[in-house]
């Protein structure tokens, strides 16, 4: 006897009908989208002005540092100036120091945007939008475009390695002691170390022709064309050189930084950290 099978193929059917929707739905819905980013605290510049009392001693009233040693941050860019004690606090990279990280280590997140409002309040107060919108970005900073001749160059340093960090929290509190009661503005100027003395010996004008490659990222007058390049316009040039002696070096790690001063010399340093330095 032939047995009729349609009632079963039309059970089965029907089921695979009532299923395939689900199954389908399941394989093809989003995932849930991530919360959204904590959004940076608004700046008060005030507070920051407050808070401010603690760098006095080495960056001097309004962050015009007294001390070759120290950077200005009078009018800094508020998004570079933010970045960098983060770091420092936080102890990220290469930043960590034995005098700015126990300086900033207790500070709250609201502590030092209000600090950055403050320093770049004397260039311009940037409006809390364009503030937070740059302050999210985290990635690293563009690279301009090196020519063949600068990438073939090797650069030579005769620099001792850097000093380790101190370890313990009484030594870097046994260092910020030392810094604050012999390194305050009305302290006697400190014999010039390597990098101050080829500051004071650099050639401006030498200078001015090199900085050509520097302008992409802090511009014709010495202004970061970013929030997140640094002002380099009326510089210490001790800071300066200094920093760029460790830029090059390998003391301080920037993809954007290493490959622009790889090929430079101590005097080609030295020219630019004058040049930037004389801006007004």
């Amino acid at each position: 006897m032939k047995t009729n099978h349609a009632p079963l193929r039309w059970a089965i059917a029907t089921a695979i009908a009532m299923l395939s929707p689900l199954t389908l739905g399941a394989e093809t819905t989003a995932p849930a989208e991530a919360p959204a980013s904590t959004p940076m605290p608004e700046p008060d510049i005030k507070k920051g002005e407050e808070k401010s009392q603690v760098c006095i001693a080495c960056h001097g009233e309004q962050g015009i540092s007294q001390q070759d040693n120290y950077p200005h941050l009078h009018g800094q860019q508020q998004t570079y100036l933010l970045r960098q004690m983060r770091y420092f606090r936080d102890g990220k990279g290469d930043r960590r120091d034995p005098i700015m990280t126990p300086m900033l280590e207790n500070m709250t997140d609201q502590d030092l945007v209000n600090l950055a409002a403050y320093y770049s309040s004397f260039n311009k107060v940037l409006g809390t939008a364009d503030y937070q919108a740059a302050q999210v970005d985290e990635k690293p900073m563009p690279t301009p475009e090196i020519t063949a001749e600068a990438k073939a160059k090797t650069a030579t340093s005769g620099e001792e390695p850097a000093e380790t960090v101190a370890d313990t929290k009484e030594e870097t509190a046994a260092a910020v002691s030392t810094q604050a009661a012999t390194e305050t503005p009305s302290a006697q100027p400190q014999a010039a170390t390597p990098a101050a003395t080829a500051a004071l010996t650099g050639d401006a004008t030498a200078g001015k022709t090199k900085s050509a490659t520097c302008m992409g990222c802090h511009g014709a007058d010495g202004v970061g064309t970013s929030p997140l390049f640094p002002n380099l316009k009326g510089q210490k040039p001790e800071y300066l050189a200094r920093q760029l002696k460790a830029f090059r070096d390998g003391v301080r790690q920037d993809p954007s930084m290493a490959p622009m001063v790889m090929a430079l010399s101590d005097q080609d340093i030295a020219d630019l950290a004058a040049y930037y330095g004389a801006m007004k």
